[in-house]
């Protein structure tokens, strides 16, 4: 049977709901107000200083000068001011380099490589199956020493070296020399996404490294975790030492190939929470793994995703961890695209792992601490495995490793 209500109660109810909102909305707007004006002295301080800095700059600055670099520099310098070396901000032409970076877009020879400190010259480390290096016939332990006509120099390294990626079916020639013979001079096309994962067989053991986790990254370490098993590895070696480019996203991809679903700790590989606590992301698992004796190693270079990848390894009881404290970069990144079209990279959230504490200021620390000479820590990747502490190591911890 249906109650009827009367005229009064009904006006009664409606006003008590208006009431109820206004005094919520009211009481959100007073937050937001507050907020406002409470930054409003700040904003209003720094809007002043920068506009009578540009009105000196406009009257007595002598010489010539470009708006648009004025504006950038600007830009860098916000959010340089923050303090955080993981915001930055970029241009529209740094971030389309970033963005095909990131996304493992750039095209590339098919190598990895370093730089050898004591001859000067481009050691390569990896070369990718089927890519163009390989059937230019470059091989791991070559010395890249000119490309085109510029000689490689400790000095240029990091400039010349990106003459190795860029634009596909373009042509580079290199001139390189393999130990024993005389120097060789070849023509490479560029046609391949940029080498990410290398692995190498000493034995029956896997040296798996690591340069980067960008977005070609999953797929190559699919790829070549495949080759390790097909291999009859007894036991795997992930190098991710002086490993700190790439996203939370991608580091989470990878170890999803090597790992159980998450069932203890967060049940996720990865939590991400916000500064005030929320959680605004988790990257669960699947059920597939991969059973093998796993060993890492880290250094003081190792940042943000590659230290996820090891501390998750050892949370799940897939790995030790063999080398020095990792640098401690436990945060997650979000790319936000301006109207111009520049952008900026700002920290959102700090990573929780499945299940240690956040490493997030502290570094992850080994299981082993094996520390290298100086002159060891600039030949990781160049010098010969058997002068390699941490890898030999390594090699002690697993079976049949010999």
């Amino acid at each position: 049977m249906n109650k009827k209500i009367s005229l009064g109660k009904s006006l009664a109810i409606v006003l008590i709901a208006i009431t109820v909102t206004v005094a919520i909305t009211m009481s959100i707007s007073m937050k937001v107000y507050n907020n406002l004006i409470k930054e409003l002295p700040n904003r209003v301080s720094m809007y002043s200083s920068i506009s009578e800095m540009d009105e000196l700059v406009r009257k007595e600055f002598y010489g010539d000068f470009d708006t648009s670099k004025l504006n950038s520099s600007i830009a860098h310098g916000y959010i340089k001011g923050l303090g955080d070396e993981s915001s930055f901000y970029m241009t529209a032409d740094e971030y389309i380099e970033y963005y095909n970076r990131e996304s493992g877009r750039i095209s590339g020879i098919g190598i990895s490589h370093t730089l050898n400190k004591d001859t000067g010259y481009i050691h390569i480390t990896g070369v990718a199956p089927n890519s163009p290096a390989e059937a230019a016939g470059l091989k791991v332990g070559d010395e890249i020493r000119m490309i085109g006509e510029d000689k490689v120099t400790a000095e240029n390294y990091e400039t010349i070296s990106q003459n190795l990626i860029g634009d596909k079916m373009s042509t580079i020639n290199i001139t390189y020399k393999r130990d024993g013979e005389d120097s060789k001079k070849i023509s490479v096309v560029k046609g391949y996404s940029i080498a990410t994962v290398s692995h190498r067989m000493i034995g029956s053991t896997a040296i798996v490294t690591i340069n980067a986790f960008y977005g070609n990254t999953p797929a190559q370490f699919k790829e070549v975790m495949g080759e390790v098993k097909k291999s009859g590895a007894k036991g795997v070696i992930f190098d991710v030492r002086n490993c700190s480019q790439g996203s939370i996203k991608n580091a989470v991809a990878v170890l999803d190939i090597l790992v159980p679903l998450a069932t203890d700790g967060t049940k996720a590989i990865a939590t991400a929470v916000n500064q005030n606590g929320k959680v605004i992301k988790t990257f669960p698992s699947d059920a597939e793994d991969i059973i093998i004796p796993s060993v890492v190693l880290i250094n003081e270079k190792t940042a943000g995703a590659a230290e996820l990848f090891a501390c998750d390894l050892r949370d799940f009881g897939k790995a030790e961890l063999v080398g020095t404290t990792t640098k401690g970069i436990g945060t997650m990144q979000q790319v936000f695209q301006l109207s111009d079209g520049s952008a900026i990279v700002l920290t959102v959230a700090q990573i929780l792992p499945y299940k240690s504490d956040t490493y997030n200021k502290v570094g992850v620390k080994p299981d082993y601490e094996i520390k290298l000479t100086p002159k060891q820590e600039t030949a990781i990747g160049v010098m010969e495995d058997s002068d390699d502490p941490q890898i030999q190591k390594a090699f002690s911890l697993l079976p049949q490793s010999e």
